[in-house]
């Protein structure tokens, strides 16, 4: 026990008191397994230490994090708010605009290597581009941090994926402790009950696409561990293939383990016996999150595999009365389907840490606070 927490590793991890409850136990059995093998074992790009925090009866992954430039953007502040940027900004069709924003973001980088921005604790990062929020009081923060501090005296702490909508009681209480809140992506997030997104002619449309192009809609219980081959190639097909190899690169082995422990909700489109694609949710009392996904890149876009799947997500979070945060991407294809953008937020806490450290964090806060600023500004002056 310490400072009224605890904190699970390799050592303890078989003597454990473990908290009794659904949401407990399913974050156990996902954690549990990365503790014991590693997180290499599950994802091949986070080299991180894995533990869990339990304080009270939640529990939550935790993530230990040193100088990982070359990790995963979820593992990885400097891959995240660097390397993943360059990469977009590589994208772009304006060469001289590509180039000067290169240029600039070296001074940037340097200046986030000399803080060791990646030396940082997170508290529940499951790995994943999108964690769910936990609804911890300004006390229970309060009792997490102090502990960290003890234990981690030379580490920021960070909380992943807060937001102002489905995150609002943890990010008061975030702010409430003195986090500061580091503008990390825009997300979506859809109330499917609102009549108006059933009536959307363009949401029809995309729930009769999946009987008129002959899939099944299969879900956890069909699929078992010798599923686990194509859903990995399907993910990274899309995810590392057609965008970053800085996403989590999920392995067969992180697919084998949520297979067989049930611990995300998959559900996936089948035709002839084939599985051309897959969506994978994390779901609470509250919100379901759209997580991860994979599809047939090579099918013709009038299949529409990810419109096919897409709508069945909304329907199971319509079925279960939950939200569904749709993550980040494909902006203007959520909002079209009913979708509102919002910022979501790493939290940072580094108040304990030595002036250079600190400098880095608000220089990075600084500079997407100025830039979403600026680009609040250019959409205001694009209305008509």
């Amino acid at each position: 026990m310490t400072s009224g927490i605890q904190i699970v590793d390799v050592d303890n991890v078989d003597s454990i008191d473990w908290p009794a409850n659904e949401e407990s136990d399913s974050t156990r059995r996902y954690v549990v397994p990365f503790i014991k093998n590693g997180s290499l074992f599950y994802m091949d790009n986070a080299d991180v230490r894995v533990m869990a925090l339990i304080i009270d009866d939640v529990l939550m992954p935790l993530v230990l994090a040193e100088r990982n430039y070359h990790d995963s953007n979820v593992c990885s502040i400097y891959a995240h708010y660097v390397k993943y940027a360059v990469e977009e900004i590589e994208k772009l069709d304006n060469r001289p605009l590509a180039w000067l924003l290169k240029a600039c973001s070296l001074p940037f980088a340097l200046i986030l290597k000399a803080g060791r921005v990646d030396k940082v604790i997170y508290v529940n990062n499951w790995l994943l581009s999108t964690n769910p929020c936990s609804e911890l009081s300004p006390e229970q923060v309060g009792t997490i941090t102090s502990a960290l501090k003890l234990r981690y005296p030379d580490y920021a702490i960070v909380f992943r994926s807060v937001n102002t909508y489905t995150c609002k009681t943890i990010f008061d209480s975030l702010r409430e402790n003195g986090y500061n809140m580091v503008r990390s992506r825009q997300i979506y997030i859809l109330d499917t009950t609102r009549k108006a997104y059933w009536k959307n002619k363009t949401v029809k449309h995309d729930r009769n696409l999946s009987k008129r192009m002959g899939y099944e809609i299969v879900d956890a219980e069909q699929l078992t561990g010798a599923d686990a081959p194509v859903l990995t190639k399907l993910y990274h097909d899309l995810y590392l293939g057609k965008h970053s190899l800085f996403n989590p690169q999920l392995n067969e082995n992180f697919f084998h383990l949520i297979l067989k422990e049930r611990v995300l909700e998959i559900q996936a489109l089948r035709k002839n016996n084939r599985i051309d694609a897959f969506s994978c949710c994390h779901s609470n009392r509250k919100v379901m999150i759209s997580g991860f996904s994979g599809h047939d890149t090579q099918m013709p876009l009038k299949v529409g595999l990810n419109r096919q799947d897409f709508s069945a997500t909304m329907t199971r979070a319509k079925k279960s009365g939950r939200l569904l945060n749709l993550s980040a991407g494909a902006g203007s294809f959520k909002v079209f389907r009913g979708a509102e953008p919002f910022i979501e937020y790493d939290a940072v806490y580094d108040n304990h840490l030595p002036f250079h450290r600190r400098l880095a964090w608000w220089c990075l806060k600084s500079i997407l606070d100025v830039w979403q600023y600026a680009a609040s500004l250019l959409m205001h002056n694009r209305r008509p």
